[in-house]
């Protein structure tokens, strides 16, 4: 679904400091110029949904309105269930 040449821009800091904010509207700005974008949240008091005022799945989904935009909000218990079975699966 993405490009192999896949340009990552991760923002971090403590709580209530415009992580969510900034992402949200770097992912806008990189979809508006046309550019195959996806933002993740891997917060588990996952807040992208409210930015953009529709709900995320674990898995990417296109952001309503906007071409060019997908988003997710990792949910931690699946993601643990999705590495243990590779784990499985690679012994």
């Amino acid at each position: 679904m993405f490009s192999k040449k896949a340009r990552y821009i991760l923002f971090g800091g403590k709580g209530g400091v415009g992580k969510t904010t900034c992402a949200a509207a770097t992912a806008l700005y990189y979809a508006e110029k046309g550019k195959k974008t996806l933002i993740i949240s891997t917060d588990p008091a996952h807040s992208l949904s409210d930015s953009f005022e529709q709900k995320f799945s674990h898995l990417p989904v296109p952001v309503a309105e906007y071409k060019n935009l997908f988003a997710a909000e990792i949910d931690p218990k699946i993601a643990m269930e999705e590495y243990k079975e590779e784990l499985n699966s690679s012994s």
